[in-house]
């Protein structure tokens, strides 16, 4: 692995989420404001993909069961300094999306609780 760089990666929970049109609405309007291209995967899985500073930047988000919205947000921007530019996206789509989505809290993010969920 020498000379490589670890790729950012962070993940985040967010629950209560309702599976639905309004957060399908919300997802569309996130990636219209930001002028990211929004990718329905199949309908409980999507893809926002946004060049962020010069850096391509994958967010992923994927209704789990129940009522849990998985994000994971990626890039090739080295973890060395923290990647704050992810980091940075990380916080704008949580943030954006607990606007839009009544009662939703963060349940867990990597970079605050460590790499691995582990449940309760």
């Amino acid at each position: 692995m020498r000379g490589e760089v670890a790729m950012a990666r962070f993940e985040a929970l967010i629950t209560p989420v309702a599976d639905g049109q309004a957060l399908c609405a919300a997802l569309e309007q996130i990636a219209q404001s930001w002028g990211a291209a929004l990718t329905w995967l199949d309908r409980r899985n999507a893809s926002l993909d946004l060049v962020s500073g010069g850096l391509p930047v994958k967010l992923l988000l994927e209704l789990r069961r129940g009522d849990v919205l998985g994000v994971l947000v990626s890039s090739r921007e080295g973890m060395g300094a923290g990647a704050p530019q992810s980091k940075k996206l990380l916080d704008q789509l949580l943030r954006e999306l607990l606007a839009h989505v009544p009662r939703a809290q963060v349940q867990f993010r990597s970079d605050r609780d460590g790499p691995i969920f582990q449940g309760v």
